[in-house]
């Protein structure tokens, strides 16, 4: 494998940091690829593989949280416990899981730590959305990269009835952010669903249709997530119209004589625009209404 390959050439190579950002759009592969690094940093031998696998490794710590944050007083026992001299490898290894889900005041605590750790001390930070971890703290760390496997993502949204399993999975959407937004997540799917129909047949009333989408989003994330569902909606429509297979996330509703392959490569077109438009901060409210207005002008 690719990531087994990049991992034990950085141990062969003796090119550890002391901080490493590993970054998926799959929380599942983010952790499997963070839990096999720690361990070919601590030994990769059978005793290290059970302690690290039973919690009871004295040189291991995975901080892990269900909430929607983790607060400083987290980052303060990670601290502590890094702060100590390895007992049974030559190295000690701590595993943040969800970076992003840390408060300002947790960001700035672990940032001193960061910026002067302690000697034989690894970081792994493990993330799906990096965009939201301050600039400070990527400066401070290695970045690995590893797209999600089929595999983790449907592993991590069992819990998912099987459209909305199929649709993630189909369209490749960040697990942690889906497990996030809870039963929100089929509202927003929901809403896709109904705009996408209403924006492809060019619906007279697109435009107020499009107040009940503004009105499940919450964050700039879901809004990038909305984007993502609407392409992949417009999408499948192209490949009905090219009658092919393979690419079904959506029930679609019966197209209108206005679905035409020059309209959906068009609405394609402003989708992107909408994207990048959402990259340089501009209000999503006016980034959604534009994409429709110039569609139709």
């Amino acid at each position: 494998m690719t990531q087994d390959r990049t991992l034990q050439a950085i141990i062969d190579n003796n090119r550890l940091v002391h901080t490493y950002m590993i970054e998926s759009d799959a929380i599942e592969t983010a952790r499997r690829v963070g839990i096999h690094f720690a361990t070919m940093i601590l030994g990769s031998d059978d005793e290290t593989r059970e302690l690290i696998e039973s919690g009871n490794h004295p040189d291991y710590y995975y901080l892990r949280t269900d909430e929607m944050t983790i607060k400083k007083e987290d980052i303060s026992d990670v601290v502590r416990l890094m702060n100590q001299k390895p007992i049974h490898s030559d190295y000690k290894v701590y595993i943040i899981e969800s970076f992003e889900k840390l408060t300002v005041q947790a960001e700035n605590s672990i940032l001193k730590f960061l910026e002067e750790p302690p000697q034989k001390t690894v970081a792994l930070l493990l993330t799906t959305d990096k965009s939201s971890i301050l600039p400070t703290i990527h400066s401070r760390a290695q970045h690995l990269s590893f797209k999600g496997t089929d595999e983790d993502r449907k592993a991590g949204l069992m819990e998912l009835s099987e459209p909305l399993q199929h649709i993630a999975q189909t369209l490749k959407l960040d697990t942690n952010h889906v497990l996030d937004l809870g039963d929100d997540f089929k509202e927003i799917v929901n809403a896709a669903n109904l705009f996408g129909a209403r924006w492809l047949n060019d619906h007279p009333l697109v435009l107020i249709d499009l107040t009940r989408v503004l009105d499940v989003l919450k964050e700039r994330k879901d809004y990038i997530l909305m984007l993502t569902l609407l392409d992949g909606y417009v999408r499948q429509a192209m490949y009905e119209l090219l009658d092919i297979d393979g690419f079904k996330p959506f029930k679609l509703e019966p197209f209108t004589n206005t679905v035409n392959m020059t309209r959906v490569s068009r609405m394609l077109e402003e989708i992107e625009k909408a994207n990048q438009l959402l990259s340089s901060n501009v209000n999503p409210t006016l980034v959604f209404e534009s994409m429709i207005i110039r569609l139709k002008g």
